[in-house]
């Protein structure tokens, strides 16, 4: 199913002349310099055409005569290629033994270089352009690149060897030589006539079609996060166990993909690699995503682009499509229904890749395919599964994952997170549970219930992480405990012993607070006790309700902290002697809930008495 999708993603695109996709027998390259040629095959100038990006200069990516993979030994590319091989160019070696050796391999690429460039224009030497390459090639000494002087400002780079793709231009031509229509069309008929009668035929697994011109090896996948410079392959096969049945001379007919179809699937997948608006890195894995055909296809990917993305933290402000789809997981998250018109082109087929690399190969991680209301949904779901009560003034939305994994790391004394990140693996599947709708992973829960036992931190953030993994772990694990429990905000309802626990943990700690007034406390209770309490209730909770007699006895509003505990204790019948992960995960939210309400009977009371001495002084 995936090379199929991808298959049709290229069929999809290649209709599109402004997609920018790799035509067959093209695919991208990167190019640092173009060498200027006169109609007589000089050299005229060197062009870096290289793009700043960030501090460093970066090669442009242009679509180029198709280069394959080249693993060992001397193998060209036509037109453009790197430096050893477009010019002869070598580096000076540390010793004389050294030097000769390197001059060697160059001399070899680029005599390889120009005989593939002789046979590919053998028949076009009437063209213009072809006639100043072949003069150029003709004339050119390898030997003595190092000494041209339109060379010795790029010798240092040069010398690095690193992304120094050059290609050719004729001067007064907008047109790089391998664009030029007679050089290109010389490129397609020998690329053609090099396969004519070398194929293996068999029923192409992708097309259906039967005798169909087989791929012996599928073209590297580049842009997976860690994997190989030279990239990885997707299918490829390596063993004795696949070469029997006549399939000895290729590593990849025990899997038969047309040659058509093999270039369509690999061109499409780099192609979205190569875009920062279907790609993202979450920890180990790649993800790229795409829409199916529609109209507004771009506005989709952006919109998931939005909401998935490590970096994203609001929501814009346009009336597009994408603008809508927000607003469509906005209602999810608030609870409210989601009529199948509020997502506009909702049957459009959407689809999501997850990539890891493997040694040699690509490994996939996961794949999604639906349709774009089923991912509105899902990314609802997500939503509403971490929507919880905030205080005042803090921000709205679902938390992007980079914020997620942040939590899992320790904080240091000036509140700034420190320490190991997230395990690399945790990113990948904490996204892949958002877009398959499957439980979150339990290391992050895990994590986090350390994380707070250890700092005693409990943020909005992190509580909203432990409802969101309980809420998926009740789903699909029915009557395992009171899902009342998981509300937003506090819930006084529900009999959920742990959660009961962890409210009147806030109680005793409120009181504690109040019987103390302005007085600054060294430590509160919940600086001694939180872990126990969360973990062993049979152990702490007798002395502490013993110890907040006193509390009470002495706070300003002790009677009402007295009446909040007995209307939580009126739903516990005992105190447990441990409690579970899930149930550890149920005192903290609880906790949390009654902290959060408590908060907000204190503001309404405080705005309540303005508005009476308001309205006394105006009388």
């Amino acid at each position: 199913m995936i090379v199929q999708a991808l298959y049709q993603r290229y069929q999809d695109l290649a209709e599109d002349p402004s997609s920018g996709i790799s035509q067959p027998y093209f695919s991208p390259g990167k190019v640092s310099y173009v060498l200027e040629l006169d109609r007589n095959g000089q050299l005229y100038a060197v062009r870096d055409v290289r793009e700043q990006k960030g501090k460093k200069l970066a090669p442009v990516i242009l679509t180029v005569p198709e280069q394959t993979v080249r693993s060992s030994g001397v193998k060209p590319y036509f037109l453009v290629d790197k430096a050893e091989y477009a010019i002869g160019y070598c580096a000076p070696g540390e010793s004389e033994a050294k030097a000769a050796k390197l001059r060697a391999d160059a001399d070899r690429k680029y005599n390889a270089f120009r005989d593939l460039v002789r046979n590919v224009l053998s028949e076009n030497e009437t063209s213009e352009a072809a006639t100043a390459l072949l003069a150029f090639l003709d004339q050119w000494q390898p030997e003595q690149a190092r000494e041209e002087p339109l060379l010795q400002s790029y010798l240092e780079d040069l010398d690095k060897g690193m992304d120094t793709g050059i290609a050719f231009r004729l001067r007064g031509s907008d047109n790089l030589l391998h664009d030029e229509p007679a050089i290109r069309n010389a490129w397609l008929r020998y690329r053609q006539h090099a396969e004519e009668g070398n194929d293996y035929e068999a029923q192409c697994l992708v097309t259906g079609q039967s005798g169909s011109a087989i791929a012996k090896l599928h073209d590297k996948i580049k842009g997976v996060r860690n994997s190989q410079s030279s990239g990885g392959s997707l299918v490829s096969f390596n063993f004795k166990a696949v070469e029997s049945y006549g399939k000895e001379d290729g590593q990849s007919y025990n899997s038969p993909v047309g040659k058509m179809a093999a270039f369509s699937y690999v061109t499409a997948l780099n192609h979205l690699l190569a875009s920062s608006r279907n790609r993202i890195f979450v920890g180990d894995m790649t993800m790229v995503f795409w829409a199916g055909r529609c109209a507004e296809a771009q506005e989709v990917e952006v919109f998931f682009s939005e909401m998935v993305s490590p970096n994203w933290e609001g929501e814009t402000e346009d009336r597009s499509l994408t603008a809508l789809l927000k607003d469509a997981v906005k209602r999810l998250r608030d609870g409210r229904e989601l009529r199948q018109e509020a997502v506009p082109n909702g049957d459009t087929p959407f689809y999501v890749l997850g990539l890891s690399p493997n040694n040699a190969r690509i490994s996939v991680r996961f794949f999604w395919q639906g349709n774009l209301e089923q991912m509105v949904r899902r990314l609802g779901q997500h939503a509403a599964d971490y929507a919880l009560e905030l205080p005042p003034g803090s921000q709205e939305g679902t938390p992007t994952i980079f914020r997620i994994l942040e939590e899992t790391r320790r904080v240091g004394g000036d509140g700034k997170k420190i320490g190991e990140e997230a395990p690399a693996r945790l990113g990948g599947e904490l996204l892949r549970a958002v877009i398959q709708g499957t439980a979150y992973p339990f290391a992050l829960y895990t994590s986090i219930i350390n994380r707070i036992r250890a700092d005693g931190i409990v943020n909005p953030l992190r509580v909203s992480m432990l409802k969101a993994q309980l809420a998926r772990y009740v789903r699909f694990h029915e009557g395992s405990f009171d899902k009342e429990a998981l509300s937003m905000s506090l819930n006084t309802e529900t009999k959920e012993p742990a959660y009961r626990l962890g409210r009147l943990f806030a109680v005793l700690e409120r009181a504690q607070q109040e019987a103390a007034g302005s007085v600054r406390l060294n430590a509160t209770i919940k600086d001694r006790y939180f872990g126990a309490a969360s973990s062993n209730p049979a152990a702490v909770f007798p002395l502490l309700i013993k110890l907040s007699q006193h509390h009470m006895s002495k706070a300003k509003y002790g009677e009402f902290r007295d009446k909040d505990m007995q209307e939580i204790l009126d739903g516990v019948d005992r105190f447990p002697a441990n409690l579970s992960l899930e149930g550890q995960g149920l005192f903290i939210l609880g906790y949390y809930h009654q902290k959060q309400a408590i908060f907000n009977q204190i503001k309404e009371v405080s705005e309540a008495k303005k508005e009476a001495a308001a309205a006394a002084s105006e009388q």
